[in-house]
Formats: structure tokens, sequence, C-alpha cells
């Protein structure tokens, strides 16, 4: 419940003992470690562990992509992982099960992604990705506030109306 597209949400997260750390060495979390939902409502859902929660341990319902650095930048595999393209292919992926949507460890190391081959290239895509998203931002923003503004024009007329004060 606390990986989510691009975020990981803090809340309600479990806390274990250093007898049951230590029991589950196999799945600690590293800095840059991205996080893949497999199973359940939330399959397909995809962020990096935030600094600030490790050390940390995941479930069974959640998989660590450990990327080899000089390869791929762990942001862009994960902006990658949670495009339409990307997310579409594990989710169906994820409905092969027969009982419930999963995906195995098997069905990961299958998993087949294109990208540029260079952390430079990677680099510069993800600039201009993050270029345009405070952009889409502000285009947001300002349209709320011209929705807002509208709607106080909208009440305003609709008070003077009532008061017979249009002619």
């Amino acid at each position: 419940m606390n990986v989510h597209d691009f975020k990981f949400k803090g809340k309600n997260l479990a806390f274990i003992d250093d007898m049951q750390a230590d029991a589950l060495s196999n799945v600690t979390l590293q800095e840059d470690d991205v996080l893949l939902n497999i199973t359940g409502a939330s399959i397909a859902r995809c962020c990096l562990i935030p600094k600030k929660y490790l050390p940390a341990r995941v479930n069974q319902h959640v998989s660590i992509i450990r990327v080899k650095r000089e390869i791929i930048n762990p942001i862009f595999l994960s902006f990658l992982l949670t495009s339409k393209f990307y997310k579409d292919q594990i989710l169906e992926t994820g409905e092969q099960g027969a009982t419930r949507q999963a995906i195995t460890k098997a069905q990961l190391e299958n998993f087949k992604i294109v990208f540029p081959k260079t952390l430079q290239e990677q680099e510069i895509i993800l600039n201009k990705s993050n270029t345009l998203s405070q952009q889409t931002k502000k285009l947001e923003s300002l349209y709320e506030k011209k929705l807002q503004d509208l709607d106080e024009l909208k009440k305003s007329i609709l008070q003077k109306a009532f008061n017979g004060e249009l002619s």
C-alpha cells in the first residue's frame, strides 16, 4: 500500500526488530532501488525508495529492482515502468495468473524494455520530462485559478440578478 507511481507513501509502515530484520536480509532495500508492486489491486505501481526510509525491507507483494547504475538510471527506469506503454504490458503479464493478478520473478526477469544506451541520453529525457511536468503543473494551477475566478464572477452576476441590479 506504500508503493505508488512516482512516490512512496510512508503511512502505516510496519516496524520490525533486529531479529526479524536479520531473517529478512534477502529483501533489504538499498538506495536507488526501484520498487514494483507485483500482486493484487496495486499491481504495476512503481517508485524509488526514498533514502529517508532506509534501512527497510519489503514484503512478498513488492519486487526490488536493483539497477546497474552504469547502464540505466534508476529514476529513468521508474519513469519507464510507469509509462502507459510498459504499465499496460506489466498489467497484461500480471493477468496471466489463474486466480489473481500477480507477476512472478521469472516473468520479471524475462520482461523486456527498450531504453537509450547512454546515461547522458537518459538524463536528457529525464530533464525534458521534468521541464514538461513543471510546465503542466503551472498550467494546471493557472486554469484552476481561472475557474475559481469564473465561479466568483458567476456568483456575483447571479447575486446582482437576484437583487434586480442588472439592466
